[in-house]
């Protein structure tokens, strides 16, 4: 039965009996899993405590079957992000976030770009005012994607490769996956960027941290950010996730 060792981040923790919990993880070493932690309810486990979301630490885990839950053995919690439930922004970033983990990580697949970016983005939120947590979420999601290979190309067509102007407004249609040209926009639902739009989420994607805290985006940048955000990621998903209209 192979064990392996990993840091991990929870995501969730559902019941699954009286005494145990079934626990997704973020491995950084194996990627996104789902763990059954027996005895995890209990008063003393093998856990350190009771096990909730947001929880950094080093597993031990055992992996018998890809095809079934994996069996938490050990972990050692190393740090509790408990700023991101002592405010609503903090606390919707957060959810966003681990949200877009569970919808779009594959399973059993080693993202270790990823997991140091959600971590790092769970930490600048859990210590965040509440005026820097809507840019860091939105960055944090965007650059998700882009390590994920799902950032859309803004400056040429994603079907013909024609270039647009870097300045906008440009369509963008979340079916085909990036910006269209007039002669490949496809009939029905498209979202119109404007070249502030464009340029926030060039920001949000490549700027220093500390400049994204520093940023406040207008509510018209900020709703238009979040449209094709939301249009993508469902498309991506083949369901609509709830927590970033909060952000």
């Amino acid at each position: 039965m192979p064990v392996h060792k990993s840091a991990v981040l929870i995501l969730r923790c559902q019941d699954w009996s009286e005494t145990s919990q079934v626990v997704h993880l973020a491995a950084r070493e194996v990627g996104r899993l789902r763990c059954l932690a027996k005895g995890s309810r209990r008063p003393k486990n093998p856990f350190g405590g009771p096990l909730d979301r947001w929880m950094i630490g080093e597993a031990v885990f055992s992996l018998a079957d890809p095809n079934r839950l994996a069996t938490l053995m050990e972990l050692y919690p190393t740090e509790r992000l408990d700023g991101l439930r002592q405010g609503l922004p903090a606390f919707y970033g957060a959810s966003c976030i681990t949200e877009m983990v569970l919808a779009l990580v594959p399973e059993m697949e080693s993202q270790p770009e990823a997991y140091d970016l959600v971590v790092h983005a769970l930490r600048l939120l859990s210590g965040a005012a509440p005026a820097e947590c809507q840019a860091i979420t939105l960055a944090s999601v965007w650059r998700l994607l882009a390590i994920l290979g799902y950032v859309p190309p803004m400056d040429r067509c994603v079907e013909c490769q024609t270039p647009l102007d870097a300045g906008g407004p440009v369509d963008f249609s979340a079916g085909l996956g990036g910006a269209v040209c007039p002669r490949c926009r496809p009939e029905g639902r498209v979202q119109r960027l404007t070249g502030k739009a464009l340029q926030a989420i060039g920001f949000l994607l490549e700027a220093e941290w500390d400049e994204v805290r520093r940023v406040r985006l207008t509510r018209a940048t900020a709703d238009l950010v979040r449209a094709v955000l939301q249009a993508r990621v469902d498309e991506l998903a083949g369901k609509k996730l709830s927590a970033i209209r909060y952000v």
